[in-house]
C-alpha cells in the first residue's frame, strides 16, 4: 500500500475488507487491491520515441530490470 497516498491506503483497506467479507484481508488480496486502484490512476507515458530520458525503476514492479 506504500506507493498509495494516505487517503487511497484507507479505501484500498475498506475495499479489501469488503472482498472478504468483514474480515481481515490476507496480504493477496490487499495487494491485488492495491494493484487494481494504481492501474486506475495510472499516469501515462507521455515521452517519445527517440527521446532520450532516465529510467528509475525504484519502487515500480513494471520497470524492474529495466534501469538505465
Amino acid at each position: 500500500m506504500i506507493p498509495l497516498e494516505s487517503e487511497v491506503q484507507i479505501e484500498a483497506w475498506k475495499q479489501a475488507v469488503e472482498e472478504v467479507g468483514s474480515k481481515v484481508p490476507s496480504s493477496r488480496i490487499v495487494k491485488n487491491v492495491v494493484q487494481r486502484i494504481i492501474e486506475r490512476i495510472k499516469v501515462p507515458n507521455t515521452y517519445q520515441i527517440g527521446e532520450v530520458c532516465q529510467i528509475l525503476a525504484k519502487n515500480n514492479p513494471e520497470l524492474r530490470g529495466k534501469e538505465g
